[in-house]
């Protein structure tokens, strides 16, 4: 069953807080790589890239391999 146009996240929102959350974490000196805000710069950027994927996904109606989700 398809979801209501309603359920479906805004592909805008979506791949501008992946490159928000990309830049954010590219900002950070690679001497800080580690420190807690790196750590919450990455969560944040893993976050916002999985919440894209899914979106693809779910546009596709489709379901990859479990295999294909394993990333990173």
């Amino acid at each position: 069953m398809r979801p209501n146009v309603f359920d479906v996240p805004n592909a805008l929102d979506l791949i501008k807080e992946l490159d928000e959350a990309t830049e954010q974490m590219m900002a950070i000196g690679v001497d800080q790589v580690g420190c807690p805000q790196w750590q919450a710069a990455f969560d944040r950027q893993q976050r916002a890239f999985r919440n894209w994927r899914d979106y693809l996904y779910l546009k596709a109606d489709e379901k990859p391999p479990v295999s294909l989700l394993n990333i990173a």
